[in-house]
């Protein structure tokens, strides 16, 4: 037990106090201070887990590091699309705002992390994968969020009878974020899992000597991350609904923001353990991945669960109504794909014009969201 790596001691943590507060019921601000450290712990823990079945997978498949953290980021999604799933049940409105916007906070996250970068002339390389089908991705969802705000807004303005996303428009908005989607992970495994990018540091043999080397090993592993991010997951969204508890003033924008806060610590989590071993690309990757699949995976999810709910009865009509806030937290994804994928695309490299850019024009839509009723 005592050769036990800090991060299996931090789920066996996590684990004891998930037991604890599901048969001691504490309330109160104790409670969320129980819940929010012993959700922290798995969800640390979990991601370590996660990170060693993806160099593991890595090695048996041949993929290089940012393949492998593209990948590590989809199975981090498990926890949020779950947590968006319990907010589907109560309030699909909220459920749609909450995903929405954490497309938006980890685009901040994107953009403050190139801040650590290794810069030549104050430009940090980014990966050819990001440059060459990553900026595809932001294309096309920035148009569709454009497309999809703009019949909003002209339903609305000339007094359509339709009031809202409809069941059938979910589940079309869903199955296609989805298939573009798995058409870019295919292409990310089949084109670029064999390349190396110059920034990549240490040889492949160096970089994965701690990685399981067998199928069961991985296999485990991953089944302990996911498993632990749930579990995580599932307590920091009770610590989210005791801090609206705390602050009923909230505006439901102000709400949004702080539970796409909570939702996003898996990708945080996941970031800052990369970046402490060293592994910029796997960190890199996951705070890209975080931006384009908190859009194309955890709101198709979302759209869908929505969509099915209503289908088999757990929700009666309750879709996504056209509201100033569903309209704006659309709309806003344009501008903000847009000078990501000019300021990746031009020359492959994000400089100290584009961060601060980006910085200020997210920092600037946030503030108008929060500031929504």
């Amino acid at each position: 037990m005592r050769k036990l790596p800090v991060w299996a001691w931090l789920m066996i943590a996590g684990f004891a106090v998930a037991g604890l507060v599901a048969v001691v019921h504490i309330h109160g601000t104790a409670g969320a201070a129980i819940e929010t450290t012993g959700g922290l712990a798995l969800i640390a823990g979990s991601c370590e887990a996660l990170i060693l079945s993806v160099e593991g997978m890595s090695v048996r498949l041949g993929w290089n590091k940012f393949v492998g953290g593209t990948i590590a980021a989809v199975v981090s999604n498990v926890p949020e699309i779950s947590l968006l799933g319990f907010f589907v049940a109560k309030d699909p409105t909220m459920a749609f705002i909450i995903g929405m916007m954490s497309v938006y906070t980890n685009s901040m996250v994107f953009a403050l992390y190139a801040l650590l970068l290794p810069k030549d002339k104050g430009s940090a390389a980014i990966p050819q994968p990001i440059v060459k089908a990553g900026t595809d991705l932001l294309s096309f969802g920035g148009g569709l969020c454009l497309a999809l705000a703009g019949a909003m807004i002209i339903l609305h303005e000339f007094g359509s009878e339709v009031k809202d996303i409809g069941v059938p428009e979910l589940y079309f908005i869903g199955f296609g974020l989805l298939g573009v989607f798995a058409t870019f992970l295919i292409s990310l495994v089949r084109y670029y899992s064999a390349e190396e990018p110059k920034s990549d540091g240490a040889p492949a043999s160096e970089e994965h000597h701690h990685a399981p080397s067998s199928w069961l090993a991985i296999a485990g592993l991953l089944s302990l991350g996911v498993g632990g991010s749930f579990v995580g997951g599932h307590a920091m969204s009770d610590v989210g609904d005791a801090i609206v508890a705390a602050f009923p003033s909230l505006k439901p924008m102000q709400v949004a923001l702080v539970l796409a806060l909570i939702a996003g610590v898996p990708t945080y989590v996941i970031v800052i353990n990369a970046h402490v071993k060293k592994q910029p690309l796997i960190a890199l990757s996951n705070t890209f991945g975080g931006l384009t699949q908190n859009l194309f995976n955890v709101m198709a999810f979302c759209c869908l669960l929505i969509a099915s709910f209503n289908t088999f009865g757990v929700l009666h009509h309750q879709t996504v109504p056209i509201t100033v806030g569903t309209t704006l937290s659309v709309l806003f994804i344009y501008p903000t794909y847009a000078i990501l994928q000019r300021a990746i695309e031009d020359d492959g490299k994000f400089n100290w014009i584009e961060i601060v850019s980006l910085v200020t024009l997210i920092g600037f839509l946030m503030f108008l969201l929060a500031r929504e009723a």
